[in-house]
């Protein structure tokens, strides 16, 4: 009983989450060594910071990422 309680739990809060990200700012950022990054988030100032971030991870030094696109979902 414990168990599908918690799993009913994850559930909900996966759907939610859902919910809340279907009205969200999908942006993609790409380096010129072809490394890329995604970010999605309500705020679009948000979802491009993450997507820089995400591409500058898998970015050489002095290498750079740009925003390539951004799209309300």
């Amino acid at each position: 009983m414990k168990k599908a309680m918690v799993l009913l739990s994850l559930t909900l809060g996966f759907v939610a989450l859902e919910a809340n990200q279907a009205s969200a700012f999908y942006c993609e950022a790409r380096g010129t060594t072809g490394a890329s990054g995604w970010g999605r988030s309500s705020n679009p100032g948000q979802a491009r910071r993450i997507a820089l971030r995400e591409c500058a991870v898998r970015t050489p030094r002095r290498a750079v990422c740009r925003i390539m696109f951004c799209n309300r979902d």
